[in-house]
């Protein structure tokens, strides 16, 4: 039986601005995993000479199958394995390894 070749066209959107994320939300349920990444920034505005505290906050929100999810924490496992060979152990400080907090307690780190 001969091959046939098929042309297949990807478009990729190089429009599309890299995302630095400093917070990180996971939820579940029975179908799906959604990985919420935000970005919260801080700011100080001056309002009738009175500082003002507001946040900006950007969200990208990855949604995967149970089965996605699995190979994405394999291939992460794996790339931070090779990048501790490289560079050294990552060093998290005690405690900091998994920390539950709502959105609006962690915006409060950012308040003296």
């Amino acid at each position: 039986m001969a091959e046939t070749k098929k042309k297949v066209q990807v478009n990729i959107d190089q429009n599309k601005d890299s995302f630095y994320a400093n917070n990180l939300a996971v939820f579940n349920n029975p179908t799906e995993f959604v990985l919420d990444f935000a970005q919260v920034i801080p700011k100080v505005d001056m309002i009738q000479n009175e500082q003002m505290i507001s946040y900006n906050i950007k969200h990208n929100s990855i949604i995967l199958e149970p089965k996605q999810a699995k190979i994405f924490l394999n291939l992460l496992k794996e790339n931070i394995d090779k990048y501790e060979h490289k560079f050294g152990k990552i060093k998290l400080l005690k405690g900091e390894k998994v920390k539950k907090k709502s959105m609006s307690r962690g915006f409060s780190d950012y308040i003296d």
